[in-house]
């Protein structure tokens, strides 16, 4: 269970830079936790007494409206971190984290912690590293929210997050639910499915089951307002 739990330390930013022995040295002070489907991690308001390294799976940070309405903050994958922030500041934490599917997360409890940190300059450095990338995530959430209507902020997610296959095509894996997908964009399944059928009739996209292949990126980044590469 240890080496288990070294190793997703290891995959995460925040420990990236620190040798494998320390690595180790960390994990004797964390616990690897399984997750089941639909399990909840921690919840919005809950004590920060710890954050987390995603070993395996997938976990989104969300807030619940006083309508009930849920609004998905980030999609956490291996290697995100979830919770720091509210951890290392000791406050609540502001969201809420649940599995998507059976998962693992590394505990890694405040109080070790910050005493490691006070012996590992490292480890303070990525840190602030860390924080600092996620208050642009969290930017960039509350832009897309704000500013852009649905097929841009669907635009801008699928330009962010294309990647190549072995034909040279670029594609998205949709690795979540159409429900998770459209609550992350600030909208409902079907607003977020009508948009989708906009983009496949207009060539911008084609499916394949999952996986969207990206036929047209430069008009996806106009519509994204973006023309950064």
């Amino acid at each position: 269970m240890e080496k288990a739990t070294a190793a997703a330390l290891a995959a995460s930013p925040l420990f990236k830079n620190l040798a494998p022995a320390d690595v180790r040295r960390v994990a004797k002070r964390c616990v690897l936790r399984g997750l089941a489907k639909g399990e909840v991690l921690f919840r919005e308001g809950d004590d920060a007494a710890a954050f987390y390294v995603v070993a395996s799976g997938q976990f989104k940070v969300f807030k619940e409206s006083a309508e009930g309405r849920e609004l998905i903050m980030k999609i956490m994958r291996e290697g995100d971190l979830v919770g720091e922030a509210a951890a290392l500041a000791g406050v609540p934490y502001p969201a809420s984290a649940q599995a998507l599917d059976d998962a693992a997360a590394v505990e890694v409890p405040r109080r070790e912690f910050v005493a490691l940190v006070k012996n590992e300059p490292d480890l303070a450095l990525n840190i602030i590293a860390a924080l600092s990338v996620r208050l642009n995530q969290i930017s960039a959430v509350l832009e897309k929210l704000t500013l852009k209507d649905v097929p841009a902020r669907l635009a801008s997610y699928l330009v962010e997050h294309a990647t190549q296959d072995a034909r040279g095509r670029e594609f998205v894996e949709l690795d979540v639910t159409k429900t998770s997908l459209a609550a992350e964009l600030g909208t409902i399944p079907e607003t977020l499915s009508r948009a989708l059928r906009r983009f496949a009739d207009a060539a911008l996209v084609a499916s394949e089951g999952r996986r969207m292949i990206i036929l047209d990126k430069p008009s996806l980044r106009l519509i994204a307002g973006s023309q950064d590469d």
